[in-house]
């Protein structure tokens, strides 16, 4: 009987303590967690070569909340073996930042062929798809068409989320991509 009696308490007790230690590791991962700065919002752009490799350049984009607009030029930002983007992936993006993506270093879409996004959640990704496939979903500035292809790299396949097409112009031939005009969003109070 002494047995059962002291294993009661021993397990009463760690009850007990595993009670009172709770709220103190709840409250210490949500502080964690508030810490924790956003996801860097970054930029992949992929070149298909002849042999079936694939060359990338990485770009990290401004900071979520920044505010700010850069211009990705590829021919002049990436390794000359992937100069000639056929695929992009973008990821992190917050809600509210715009992609404008020309054949022309100018970044405009007088004269060029071009197609624009937009983000419509916060950590919006545009899961890894060739750059022409881009003209394949409708979008409009009044009607804008999301994007919702699956990675052509991932397994299990992961779905873009949060990117739309809002307005467009000639296709982008394969390999001509020159300019990513990009504009990160302003925190929102």
């Amino acid at each position: 009987m002494k047995h059962l009696h002291e294993r009661r308490l021993a397990v009463t007790t760690a009850i007990k303590q595993a009670m009172l230690a709770a709220p103190l590791l709840l409250s210490g991962a949500a502080s964690f967690a508030a810490t924790q700065a956003d996801p860097i919002p970054m930029l992949a752009l992929f070149h298909t070569d002849d042999n079936g490799t694939e060359p990338a350049c990485g770009v990290e984009l401004p900071a979520a909340g920044s505010g700010r607009t850069v211009n990705v030029l590829p021919k002049q930002q990436c390794p000359e073996i992937a100069r000639a983007p056929y695929a992009i992936r973008i990821r992190n993006v917050p809600i509210k930042s715009t992609f404008l993506l020309t054949d022309n270093e100018r970044c405009e879409k007088a004269n060029s062929a071009w197609v624009e996004l937009d983000t419509s959640r916060a950590n919006a990704s545009l899961e890894k798809m060739g750059i022409d496939k881009i003209w394949l979903y409708p979008g409009t500035p009044e009607a804008p068409g999301y994007l919702y292809n699956t990675g052509l790299d991932t397994n299990p396949p992961i779905p873009s989320r949060g990117f739309r097409v809002i307005g467009k112009g000639e296709p982008i031939e394969q390999g001509k991509l020159s300019c990513i005009k990009v504009t990160i969003a302003p925190r929102s109070n």
